[in-house]
């Protein structure tokens, strides 16, 4: 680092010193000042290339402890997905009951949305990351700045929701399947999980993946006016299906996905606007600029003073 400080700085003092070299010249006769005029304007940087990109990011940047924070609660996350926990409490209840009666599929039928609610809840989570981040900001715009705050924005948002998932999930509540006469009487292996229901993985996950999308979307303008309300829409649909559909496969109960979709867009949404997003550094420059006053003294032959100037 010093010795790149010093060659710039070599660089920068023999630069000037040829350029106060030639303005000497310029005083000899109209040839060299053309001549000077022509170098100079020669040397004038040229654009750099950051200042092409479509995309911009002018709020709060992720600092480095935010990255490590995601590090660790992503690794907690992942080493308590596979802890048994032991039943302590069930989910029967008028408000889940009637939801489970009016939406639980067939026992032929529940496998297939079980599959569906799996293929939509990793679609939701890979939008804000396949879409946004790596097909349109580094692979569109190749833009490795504003790719790399929305890489540590979507890692923290997943690592919390993953991690407070976990976390709730050895509560110990049973999941709906568990009452089925099958389960009970042992034809079917139905220990897997079984007390690991509230609240619901993929519905917090796919929601995180949702917020995270109508964050990007609202904020950097990733597709346009009309396009991006439709992102953010769509995706939420593909998180609410995800929910409905652990349900319909008898996976977990009603208040298992609402309370995920509620983690998930705190995850993916709330956090990152009060984090970054509502932290617009270009409209907090501009305030300054329309706050600035200050007092300066006066005087002249036959009155001294005050006088009061700022910027509107």
């Amino acid at each position: 680092m010093r010795c790149t400080t010093v060659i710039v700085c070599v660089v920068l003092t023999l630069g000037g010193t040829t350029a106060f070299a030639e303005g000497e010249t310029d005083i000899e006769g109209p040839a060299n000042q053309e001549e000077a005029l022509s170098v100079e304007y020669q040397q004038i940087p040229q654009p750099t290339a950051d200042r092409n990109y479509r995309l911009q990011w002018h709020f709060k940047p992720a600092h480095w402890a935010e990255g490590v924070t995601a590090g660790v609660l992503g690794v907690a996350a992942i080493a308590l997905a596979p802890v048994h926990v032991e039943r302590r409490w069930t989910g029967q209840n008028a408000f889940d009951d009637w939801f489970r009666r009016r939406l639980m599929a067939t026992s032929a039928k529940q496998e297939r949305y079980d599959t569906a609610s799996d293929v939509l809840a990793f679609t939701s989570i890979g939008f804000p990351v396949l879409v946004d981040l790596i097909g349109v900001t580094l692979i569109g715009d190749r833009n490795k700045e504003v790719g790399l705050q929305l890489f540590a924005i979507q890692a923290q948002a997943f690592a919390i929701s993953g991690f407070v998932t976990n976390v709730v999930k050895l509560s110990g509540r049973e999941r709906p399947w568990a009452l089925d006469a099958n389960c009970a009487s042992g034809a079917v292996d139905c220990s897997k999980s079984a007390n690991k229901s509230y609240f619901s993985s993929h519905t917090s996950l796919a929601f995180t993946g949702a917020g995270l999308t109508c964050a990007e979307h609202r904020h950097l303008k990733l597709f346009g006016r009309v396009g991006d309300p439709i992102a953010c829409a769509s995706v939420l649909a593909l998180a609410t299906t995800t929910g409905v559909f652990r349900v319909v496969a008898n996976r977990h109960w009603m208040t298992d996905v609402l309370t995920g979709a509620g983690v998930g867009l705190v995850a993916g949404w709330l956090m990152p606007w009060l984090m970054h997003y509502r932290h617009d550094l270009t409209k907090r420059e501009q305030g300054k600029k329309r706050h600035l006053y200050y007092l300066a003294p006066y005087g002249n032959a036959g009155a001294i003073g005050l006088s009061a100037a700022g910027a509107f």
